[in-house]
């Protein structure tokens, strides 16, 4: 069991044919200032800002009264571009380069990238972990049926040892609420507000990320299938910190997210379980799916 929701956890090629992937991306990361670290993990941060924020919010049926409880198992992922493979890195200090180079990020090629400098100096840009899709699942609960409001949760700690990422944090704590209670029982669909607050750390703080989701749901019901549309706003922050090679902490805050969030989804209702499946626009495009089951 530790080892399938190690790879639906973390399925993003970080662990993919490599064991030591936490001490090769810390590895990595100290051969690199501040500001190129920046540049090698932006395509994680905006992956992680586009698959978390994503299959929170599957409808906009929140019952007023009648308490139910589901038990979900989502899975996310987006698909990366080609101009994530690589940015152009700044001289660190010291170093003075007589030409340009395209450096990997994090999913970029796993061959380091060698730059000429001044009188006959060279630098060695890391390589990344050939990464071409990030998947991340995650538990969800969710109670409903006190005035309007239904609680979502999500949250799993793993520690996958030394020779992994390490250990993997998920907290997430979120509320939806109906608007179709306030409005005429005729309106043709179902309306709902929610936010959702996430925090998601990977290899004991080596990189740690808090999310803010709003999102305004609405859908409709035709038998067991529900169509519903989501429009809103993520915000993400992140943050590493990682020892370089002359053993000097590093802490790195990446510049806030501010994303518009658009999902276009539908669910299937059964008596005790759920089906649904969304795409999602973001900091990336992206999918999602899930199953749920309760009461």
């Amino acid at each position: 069991m530790k080892s399938i929701l190690r790879i639906a956890l973390v399925a993003t090629g970080l662990l993919a044919g490599a064991g030591t992937a936490s001490a090769q991306l810390e590895a990595n990361l100290g051969a690199l200032d501040d500001e190129n670290a920046v540049g090698y993990l932006t395509p994680l941060s905006t992956a992680l800002s586009a698959t978390m924020n994503s299959s929170v919010f599957k409808t906009g049926h929140v019952p007023k009264s009648g308490a139910s409880i589901h038990l979900q198992a989502n899975i996310m992922g987006v698909t990366f571009d080609d101009e994530d493979r690589t940015y152009s890195p700044s001289d660190p200090v010291g170093f003075q380069s007589t030409e340009s180079v395209d450096a990997p990020t994090v999913i970029g090629d796993t061959q380091a990238v060698e730059q000429q400098g001044e009188a006959g100096t060279r630098l060695w840009h890391p390589g990344g972990f050939d990464v071409e899709n990030f998947t991340v699942a995650a538990p969800q609960l969710e109670i409903a049926g006190f005035m309007g409001t239904r609680a979502i949760f999500r949250w799993i700690s793993l520690d996958l040892g030394d020779t992994d990422l390490g250990k993997l944090e998920l907290f997430g704590i979120g509320v939806q609420h109906s608007i179709s209670q306030y409005l005429d029982p005729d309106f043709p669909v179902d309306l709902a507000v929610g936010g959702f607050y996430q925090n998601f750390d990977i290899g004991d703080g080596l990189v740690d990320t808090q999310m803010f989701q709003f999102m305004v749901t609405g859908s409709k019901q035709y038998g067991v299938l529900e169509p519903y549309l989501g429009l809103g706003f993520d915000t993400f922050d992140m943050s590493a910190d990682y020892t370089d090679e002359q053993d000097f902490s590093i802490e790195v805050d990446f510049e806030k997210e501010n994303n518009l969030h658009l999902t276009a989804g539908g669910r299937l209702n059964f008596q005790y379980f759920m089906i649904h499946g969304e795409m999602n626009l973001a900091a990336e495009t992206g999918f999602a799916a899930g199953i749920s089951l309760g009461l």
